[in-house]
């Protein structure tokens, strides 16, 4: 099923004040409604089509499929940033020209507010004049604005849900050091396959594509220093043909959405991403043509419990003057952070007329703060951490290795243990075995061979610890330990 199919007619029903979320991951056709369905709806009533988008490589790469089409009559297209800038400038935001606004890839005023302190500026320009148009969502990773619309909007939008499927991922890896990647994509430069990599650093992004520069094109921000090693007429290029030439393709986050790839020859992605909802879409930029013969091998960069826990610590500073403000009063802040204003600008002085100001929050970020804290507390909940979360996500449980929630060096400590039949007899040797293990509860290594046990099975691995009778030189241990593997 496809979006169309989900909608249907229902579109011409659709009334001003409606508001309308689709989810639906890429290649589900939610660009495709807009641009003939609704395109068909509004042009036969003489009303226009406002498109957002956030990216201008995806506004360059649309607006070309506009044109080509003969659309651009009744569709405009802007990105979400400049409309930001007019409403900052106080220009006239003329909205009201528009029968339908349509957010595409809507997520962007969640995911981009912890860079870009403007975003809910756009949010509520659109939402808060919303009986005087129809305003459609479009988004794969959505359920963050959802949640913010409803608890802090009231705003309970007419859904469409295409549930997502990843049955394209053929199989799912993950990696804890770089070096497991440079490996990887030495193997496929030899084997002339081809690879899309991001990694969430432009600076580590470029370091790495340095090195197999000869095979590879790299692609940033704009508004990073970095963007001059970027090659513009590959560029143009890969947007103009949604393919690149290259054996590889290094790019950051700002290829997250929108970009298409046709190529039936990219089947590797590799991913170093700490958002979940940025990493799907970052997969979702290879468009699945044939859904039998068409697949990808995903490789994800592992967080550890520690990586996460360091993460929501991050978060907790972020929130801090939001925090205090949103517990005290007005005037008990401003003797709180005298003269220190709140470094990451969720509290801030609105200018008002006389020269006097107002302090405000910026809900919109201070909500999604909130909302990845509370998931990275769930990931670290889980019994494999952030790879079982991950695994669950692409719909992936039970077509992993039962270890791959096992750290590394955990996982290799019991293959060695398994396959030497190695055997520890002394406390000593059993309390060396335990911390080469490095298995934890609440941060302290676990020397038990019960909660041993207990963590490996809640982790779901194939190896336990066995506690039996055995004699080394002479001498009689009740309790040595050896490692058997479970049946898979």
């Amino acid at each position: 099923m496809n979006v169309t199919d989900a909608i249907q007619k229902e579109y011409i029903e659709w009334q001003r004040g409606d508001i309308i979320t689709i989810s639906a991951g890429t290649g589900k056709g939610k660009s495709h409604f807009i641009k003939n369905d609704l395109y068909d709806h509004a042009k036969s009533r003489g009303k226009r089509i406002l498109f957002f988008l956030h990216r201008t490589n995806m506004l360059e790469q649309f607006k070309a499929e506009i044109a080509a089409e003969g659309k651009n009559d009744v569709i405009e297209l802007i990105t979400y940033q400049s409309f930001e800038k007019a409403i900052i400038r106080q220009k006239q935001c003329d909205l009201w020209m528009y029968e339908y606004i349509i957010c595409d890839e809507y997520h962007y005023f969640g995911n981009d507010s912890s860079f870009n302190k403007y975003t809910d500026l756009s949010l509520n320009e659109i939402i808060e004049g919303a009986n005087d148009r129809i305003v459609v969502l479009m988004s794969a990773t959505n359920e963050f604005i959802k949640e913010y619309l409803h608890d802090r909007k009231s705003i309970n939008p007419k859904e469409y849900v295409l549930p997502a499927k990843y049955d394209y991922v053929k199989t799912l890896e993950f990696f804890d050091d770089v070096q497991h990647v440079i490996e990887g994509l030495e193997k496929l430069k030899n084997e002339g396959k081809k690879a899309l990599i991001f990694i969430e650093s432009a600076n580590d992004c470029y370091e790495l594509y340095k090195q197999f520069k000869e095979h590879s094109m790299f692609i940033c921000g704009k508004s990073h220093s970095n963007y001059k090693y970027v090659d513009e007429e590959k560029r143009e290029q890969f947007l103009k043909n949604q393919r690149f030439d290259d054996l590889f393709l290094f790019t950051t986050q700002t290829l997250d959405a929108g970009v298409n790839i046709i190529d039936d020859d990219l089947q590797f992605i590799i991913v170093d991403i700490a958002d979940p909802d940025v990493l799907v879409q970052c997969v979702g930029r290879k468009r699945i043509r044939d859904e039998k013969d068409d697949y990808v091998h995903l490789v994800v960069k592992n967080r550890s419990n520690g990586k996460l826990g360091y993460d929501k610590g991050n978060l907790t500073t972020r929130m801090k003057h939001a925090k205090y403000f949103e517990e005290h009063s007005q005037e008990e802040y401003n003797r709180e952070f005298y003269r220190e204003p709140d470094p990451y600008q969720l509290v801030y002085y609105e200018p008002l007329p006389n020269q006097l100001y107002k302090i405000g929050v910026n809900e919109l970020l201070y909500d999604s703060y909130k909302y990845k804290y509370k998931r990275l507390e769930a990931i670290q909940e889980m019994a494999g951490g952030y790879r079982q979360f991950i695994v669950e996500l692409f719909g992936k449980k039970g077509s992993v290795s039962m270890d791959a929630y096992l750290d590394p060096n955990t996982r290799t400590a019991l293959e060695e243990g398994f396959t030497e039949r190695l055997i520890f007899y002394s406390n000593e040797e059993k309390q060396a075995f335990a911390e080469k293990l490095n298995l934890k509860i609440n941060g302290r290594i676990i020397k038990s061979f019960r909660k041993i046990n207990e963590l490996l099975t809640k982790k779901e691995a194939s190896y336990r610890v066995y506690q039996h009778e055995a004699r080394n030189d002479g001498k009689r241990y009740k309790t040595a330990w050896k490692i058997t593997q479970m049946p898979k």
